[in-house]
């Protein structure tokens, strides 16, 4: 009888040592997992920072298209409602400092480091919040399809079409003012801003116009790039106020 007292005794305690044992493991892999759970929250603390700032300077080029393109608005509009007026184009240093201002254009860039990176790492999934992160992909989807028609109408249409027909019709003036980068325009001394806005070459200019033939393409290309540039306005609108939502999203994290 004492014998099995005695065994019962030590299987108590041998018990005893398998539960704390089992609950010192327990509490180890609990603590384990608290300090990787603070781990990616901290990660994706500074992921949503870092998106915050990408989404900051996004605005900052937004807004710059957008008064780009605003500039160019400005001065075809009125050469349109010139003609229409008139069933003819007027041809002074005004149509073709504005007919040089039309040859520019802008190249749209999205800001997005961090979301490729996210998606590079295979990360993505480290912003917990779901609407926001389906928010976010979304938003970089539609950006990268604006960028893409943009810069493709830039260089289909600015170049290839807008300034090859152009050239080959009107004078073109350039001078310092319609340089649209402030900090490169006031690098540029005006001595070295050839005026040849040439009583010749205006007359060479209505010469062609009063062809027309000639006078079709410039009324079809000026109307044109009226008409990308206020596209480019009505998207990159449309993406600021985005900009914003996801920005607001964000700060109720």
């Amino acid at each position: 009888m004492a014998d099995d007292n005695k065994a019962l005794k030590y299987l108590r305690y041998a018990i005893g040592e398998i539960v704390l044992v089992v609950i010192g493991i327990l509490i180890a892999l609990q603590l384990n997992t608290w300090k990787e759970n603070k781990i990616e929250q901290r990660k994706e603390s500074i992921y949503l920072d870092n998106i915050k700032r990408d989404l900051q300077n996004q605005l900052t080029k937004i807004d710059a298209q957008i008064d780009y393109e605003k500039r160019i608005v400005a001065v075809a509009k009125p050469i349109l409602k010139s003609y229409k007026a008139n069933n003819k184009f007027t041809v002074d240093s005004i149509f073709t400092a504005s007919i040089g201002v039309m040859t520019g254009r802008m190249t749209f860039v999205k800001v997005d480091p961090t979301y490729t990176e996210l998606l590079s790492s295979g990360h993505i999934d480290i912003i917990r919040n779901n609407d926001f992160k389906n928010s976010l992909i979304t938003y970089y989807q539609d950006l990268e399809r604006g960028e893409q028609i943009i810069n493709k109408n830039n260089n289909l249409f600015t170049d290839a079409v807008y300034m090859n027909n152009i050239i080959k019709i009107s004078e073109i003036q350039l001078s310092r003012e319609f340089i649209f980068d402030d900090q490169l325009a006031s690098e540029i001394k005006s001595e070295n801003v050839i005026n040849i806005n040439e009583v010749n070459l205006k007359k060479i200019t209505i010469a062609q116009l009063e062809n027309p033939e000639y006078e079709l393409i410039m009324v079809n290309a000026i109307n044109f790039r009226y008409f990308v540039s206020e596209l480019h306005i009505s998207f990159m609108k449309e993406q600021k106020e985005r900009t914003q939502t996801l920005i607001e999203k964000l700060d109720k994290l």
